[in-house]
């Protein structure tokens, strides 16, 4: 067991692999360091605004001198993006937020999914939230039924048939 975990691990080149039922069962936190708000700007509707604070260890502190860097970075979100972050709330998951995207801006239940999971992997990379995963029993049972190994009837298997090998 060990041994196959392993195994995978080195195959993915160390990362875990995360299945779709696993990601859309997640559930997103935003990072409590990075402060937030809603503004208006210009013409469009309300982004988000996200305030990323900088490293403040030692290193941190010595690159921030030598390069006259600020306290704080700021980020603006376009619509979805404000959308999507405002409800990193530690409550709903990626298949609820994917589904308020997907009736919001009318978009097909692939597309949307699609769109928040690729958003949510980069918010991640950044470290701006962070995605708890449930327990597997309640993730596998959450999910869809698996279906059949084998060819239903009439769907182009053997036919009835048994496969000959020509010598």
């Amino acid at each position: 067991m060990l041994f196959q975990v392993v195994k995978n691990l080195v195959k993915s080149g160390g990362k875990p692999k995360v299945t779709r039922a696993q990601m859309l069962a997640a559930v997103p936190v935003r990072n409590s360091a990075v402060t937030w708000a809603r503004e208006a700007r210009d013409d469009r509707p309300e982004v988000a605004l996200l305030r990323i604070p900088r490293r403040s260890d030692r290193f941190g502190n010595v690159i921030a001198r030598l390069f006259q860097m600020p306290d704080s970075r700021k980020l603006e979100l376009d619509e979805i993006g404000s959308d999507v972050w405002e409800m990193c709330d530690g409550v709903r998951t990626v298949e609820a937020i994917a589904r308020s995207i997907c009736d919001k801006y009318r978009l097909n239940r692939r597309q949307s999914e699609t769109s928040v999971v690729a958003y949510l992997k980069n918010l991640h990379e950044r470290n701006l939230v962070a995605l708890t995963v449930k327990s597997a029993a309640a993730v596998s049972s959450t999910a869809r039924p698996a279906a059949t190994s084998g060819p239903a009837k009439g769907t182009g298997g053997s036919g009835g048939r048994s496969k000959r090998r020509r010598a």
